[in-house]
C-alpha cells in the first residue's frame, strides 16, 4: 500500500515537472523577441538625423538638427567632363580671342553677312504676329503682372525651323546690333537711386533725406544694387540683423508668406522665416512650384552673388528673433489674428499665401518663441521709382501635364529671342548671367525678372527671389542652362569672373563669407558647396560646347558692361 502510494506521489511530481518546464519554455519562446529589442533600444539615446528629410516630418524639428546635420550620402556623379587643364585651355583661347577682337561695329562690311541679308527682310518673310500666344504664360501659381505688350513673332506652318544660313546671319546680326549699343552707352553716366528719387522726397517727405537709407540709396545704381566697398554697405547689415522692428506686416503677392519689417533709419526689410533644416532636400516627386521656401537659400544666393561679381542680389543676412515681441506685438490686425500657442508650447502663426499658409504648415517658434529668418533690405516700392516686370521667355510651364514651348523647340533662342527687339541690348546677356548663376544656386523658380526702368535703357537686371534655390545637391538640372545652350552668346566679363573665382576655389570663397559675414550657422552644409563647384565646371563644358560650334568670337562678346 505505501509503495503505491510512493509511485502515485512520484507520478504526479514527475508530470508537475514536465508541465512546469513545457510552461517556462513556451513563456521564454514568446518573450523572446521582445527581450532581443530591447539592448538595440539603447544602442544609440540620441540618434543623429537622417540625412534626407521628409517635408512632413521636419516642420516640428528643433534647428539643432541644422547644426548636427549629417553629411553621409553618397552624391550621384554628376562631375562634367571638362577637365581643369582643359578649363585653362579655354580661358587661354578665351583671352587671346578678347585681346584680338575684330570691330563687330563694321560687321556688315566684313565678308560674313551676306549683303542681301537684312533684318527687315527677314522678319518680313519668315514671321507674323501670333495670335495664338497670348495665354503662353498665364498657368503661373504666382501673381503675375500682365506680360509685356508687343507683337510675338512666329514662324509659318509651311517653314518651322529655321534654315542654317539666316541663323548665321542671325548670329552676326546679333554681334552687330550689340556693338552699336555699347558704342552709344559706352560713355553713359552712372546713375543712383538716391539722385532719381531726391527731388521727389525733398517735396513729399524731406526728413527721409537725411536718413541712413538715403545714405545707401546713393550706393544702388543702374550697374549694381550694393558696393561691398562703400561704408554704407557693412552698416546695413546692423539694421538688417539688429535693428528694432516697428511693425511687421505681410507682403500682398506671393505664394508663400513673407513679412515686411519697418526698421531704424527708413529701412525696411524682407523676412522669409525658417521652414526646413539646413540639410532637408525637396523630395525628387514634388514640382519646382510646389516646393518649399527656405530661408538660408536667400542668404547664400545673395553669398554667391557677391563672390561672382555681379552684385545683384539686394543684401540679406540671417536674424534670430523673437515672434511675440518682434513680430505678433507688432503685427497689423489681419496678421495678428494667425497667431496661436501649439501643443508643444510654442508661438506660432500662419499668415495668408497661396502656399502653405494653413494650420497644418505654420511657422513656429524652435523653441518657444525663437525663429530664425533670412531679412532683405528691400529696395524702393513702385510708388517711388518704376520697376519694370519681364516675362522671362524660358520660364516653365507651371503645370504638372505641360511642358513650355522652349522645352520643345531646340531653335527656340533663332525663333523667338533673336528675332525680338527687345533683347537687342545688354538685356540678351544679363539674362545669361542670370541663367549661369540660376543653375549654380538650383533655381528652377526663374518666371520673371525685373530691373529699374527709371534708371533708362543701361540698366542691370536684379536677381530677386531665390526661396527655392539649394533644393537638391545631388542633382543638377541642366535645364537651367538652356537659354546658354541654345544661344551661345556670352559677356566676356562674365567668363572672366567665373574662370576667376574657379582658379581661387569658388566653394571656399563662398563658405569663408559665409563664416565671416553672417552671424547663422551652417547655412551651406557640405553637400551644397561640392555642388556648386561642380556646377562651374559644367557652365564651362556647356561654353566649351558653344565655341566647338561657333568659335570663340561667335560666342563670347563685349558690350561694355564690367
Amino acid at each position: 500500500m505505501w509503495y503505491l502510494s510512493f509511485r502515485v506521489h512520484c507520478s504526479f511530481l514527475f508530470s508537475l515537472t514536465i508541465l512546469s518546464l513545457f510552461c517556462l519554455v513556451t513563456f521564454y519562446t514568446f518573450l523572446w523577441p521582445t527581450t532581443d529589442l530591447e539592448p538595440q533600444e539603447n544602442i544609440s539615446k540620441f540618434p543623429k538625423p537622417p540625412v534626407d528629410v521628409s517635408f512632413w516630418s521636419v516642420l516640428c524639428q528643433e534647428n539643432i538638427c541644422d547644426i548636427k546635420a549629417t553629411k553621409t550620402l553618397k552624391l550621384t556623379n554628376h562631375a562634367s567632363s571638362i577637365t581643369r587643364q582643359r578649363i585653362d585651355e579655354l580661358y587661354q583661347l578665351v583671352h587671346r580671342a578678347q585681346n584680338d577682337q575684330i570691330d563687330l561695329s563694321n560687321i556688315k562690311k566684313s565678308h560674313y553677312l551676306d549683303p542681301t541679308w537684312t533684318f527687315e527682310k527677314f522678319i518680313e518673310q519668315k514671321s507674323k504676329n501670333d495670335t495664338n500666344d497670348t495665354s503662353e504664360h498665364d498657368d503661373s501659381s504666382d501673381s503675375d503682372s500682365e506680360e509685356r505688350k508687343k507683337p510675338k513673332l512666329s514662324f509659318t506652318n509651311e517653314e518651322k525651323t529655321i534654315n542654317e544660313h539666316d541663323k548665321k546671319q542671325l548670329r552676326y546680326f546679333i554681334h552687330h546690333v550689340l556693338a552699336k549699343w555699347k558704342q552709344q552707352h559706352l560713355n553713359d553716366t552712372i546713375i543712383n537711386l538716391a539722385d532719381l528719387m531726391h527731388d521727389t522726397l525733398a517735396q513729399d517727405d524731406p526728413e527721409k533725406l537725411n536718413t541712413t537709407w538715403f545714405q545707401f540709396m546713393k550706393t544702388v545704381n543702374n550697374l549694381r544694387v550694393y558696393d561691398t566697398h562703400s561704408s554704407q554697405f557693412k552698416n546695413l547689415f546692423k539694421y538688417l540683423q539688429y535693428g528694432k522692428i516697428t511693425k511687421a506686416n505681410e507682403m500682398s503677392h506671393g505664394t508663400q508668406i513673407k513679412i515686411l519689417l519697418d526698421l531704424p533709419n527708413g529701412f525696411q526689410g524682407l523676412l522669409k522665416p525658417y521652414r526646413v533644416p539646413r540639410n532637408y532636400q525637396t523630395p525628387s516627386d514634388h514640382f519646382y512650384f510646389s516646393d518649399i521656401e527656405r530661408h538660408y537659400a536667400e542668404i547664400a544666393a545673395f553669398h554667391v552673388d557677391k563672390i561672382l561679381g555681379f552684385n545683384r542680389v539686394p543684401p540679406v543676412i540671417g536674424r534670430v528673433l523673437n515672434i511675440t515681441s518682434d513680430i505678433r506685438e507688432k503685427a497689423t490686425h489681419k496678421l495678428a489674428r494667425t497667431f496661436f500657442i501649439s501643443p508643444a508650447n510654442n508661438t506660432c502663426f500662419y499668415g495668408h499665401c497661396s502656399y502653405y499658409c494653413d494650420i497644418e504648415h505654420a511657422v513656429c517658434g524652435k523653441p518657444g518663441d525663437q525663429l530664425e529668418g533670412s531679412v532683405q533690405v528691400l529696395l524702393p516700392e513702385s510708388s517711388e521709382i518704376v520697376w519694370e516686370e519681364i516675362t522671362h521667355p524660358y520660364r516653365r510651364s507651371y503645370r504638372a501635364s505641360r511642358k513650355a514651348k522652349w522645352e520643345l523647340n531646340e531653335n527656340y533662342c533663332y525663333e523667338y529671342i533673336m528675332i525680338d527687339e527687345y533683347y537687342h541690348n545688354r538685356l540678351l546677356l544679363d539674362m545669361m548671367d542670370l541663367s549661369a548663376f540660376d543653375f549654380i544656386i538650383g533655381n528652377l523658380d526663374r518666371h520673371h525678372m525685373m530691373r529699374i526702368s527709371s534708371f533708362g535703357n543701361n540698366t542691370a537686371l536684379l536677381h530677386l527671389d531665390h526661396g527655392r534655390s539649394f533644393g537638391r545637391y545631388d542633382d543638377d538640372d541642366l535645364s537651367i542652362l538652356t537659354p546658354i545652350r541654345h544661344c551661345c552668346f556670352f559677356r566676356y566679363k562674365t567668363f572672366a569672373r567665373l574662370y576667376r573665382v574657379y582658379k581661387q576655389g569658388f566653394s571656399k570663397l563662398v563658405s569663408n563669407s559665409l563664416k565671416t559675414h553672417e552671424g547663422l550657422q551652417m547655412i551651406l552644409i557640405d553637400e551644397h558647396l561640392i555642388a556648386i563647384d561642380r556646377r562651374l565646371e559644367i557652365i564651362f563644358a556647356h561654353l566649351e560646347t558653344c565655341i566647338k560650334t561657333y568659335t570663340v568670337k561667335g560666342v563670347m562678346i563685349d558690350d561694355g558692361v564690367d
